[in-house]
């Protein structure tokens, strides 16, 4: 089992994350089911590393909205700029258009200055799933009334230093929903097929890339629309311009 910590660090604010007590559902287990045919408890935490994960990126419609104080990236390619050629605060991206970014762990001390892990960084796609998908899966009464979504991730390391510790970048990503309220992903005990979320390789350095995929469960029938990074380097006791100008991808 892996389990995220998705906790503000002490010293600055952060771009609150619900991770932190994100729901964990049992699922079945798919190597321990194959050989005894029982229920078994399974993992959309991160669980499996290597180069990329076995998940194929769902389709989805590219777009790229222009919002206010925002930027652009043509399609198809990646969008950087600024300071050590990053990709602008504020920038919207398409999906599968890829962004740099800074990745400064959560473990890091967030009372010195920091310049973060380089990264390039794709929301390569927002799928609505059926819950269907979850028939081996423990669910409570209201969570099978709910409507699965599942957000799939491209990241790919661009610094010769490998991060320390267990941290994993694919939880510095929010999801957005129709209301514009940030929602939380689910973790799992186990493998789900449908929607696994995947480790880092280890160790993460320039060229290594994974692919990982967020569940969500919305109630109601809601739905997630966008996805954005809010993460990047910043001074002393001081906030990134990310978190109030995260990257986006996704309609508006």
């Amino acid at each position: 089992m892996h389990r995220h910590d998705g906790l503000a660090r002490m010293g600055w604010p952060r771009r609150e994350s619900p991770r932190a007590s994100r729901p964990t559902l049992l699922a079945a287990a798919c190597a321990f089911a194959a050989i005894s045919g029982l229920s078994l408890a399974a993992c959309s935490g991160s669980a499996s590393g290597g180069t990329s994960s076995g998940n194929t990126a769902p389709a989805a419609a590219s777009a790229t909205p222009a919002a206010p104080g925002g930027s652009s990236a043509p399609g198809g390619s990646s969008a950087s700029s600024g300071a050590g050629h990053l990709t602008a605060p504020g920038t919207h991206l398409g999906f599968g258009q890829a962004a740099t970014v800074a990745w400064v762990p959560p473990s890091a001390d967030a009372t010195s200055a920091q310049k973060g892990f380089k990264l390039q960084v794709t929301v390569e796609s927002i799928e609505k799933g059926s819950i269907a998908d979850f028939r081996n899966v423990e669910l409570s009464a209201s969570e099978r009334h709910t409507t699965p979504y599942y957000v799939t991730l491209r990241i790919k390391a661009l610094g010769r230093a490998a991060p320390h510790g267990s941290d994993d970048p694919a939880i510095t990503f929010d999801a957005i929903d129709d209301r514009g309220q940030q929602q939380q992903s689910i973790t799992f005990l186990g493998t789900f097929r449908r929607c696994n979320e995947t480790q880092a390789p280890k160790p993460f350095v320039t060229g290594k890339a994974y692919q990982s995929c967020l569940a969500y469960l919305m109630p109601g029938g809601g739905s997630i629309r966008q996805v954005q990074w809010g993460d990047g380097p910043h001074g002393a006791d001081q906030v990134t311009p990310y978190f109030d100008h995260p990257i986006v991808w996704g309609v508006g």
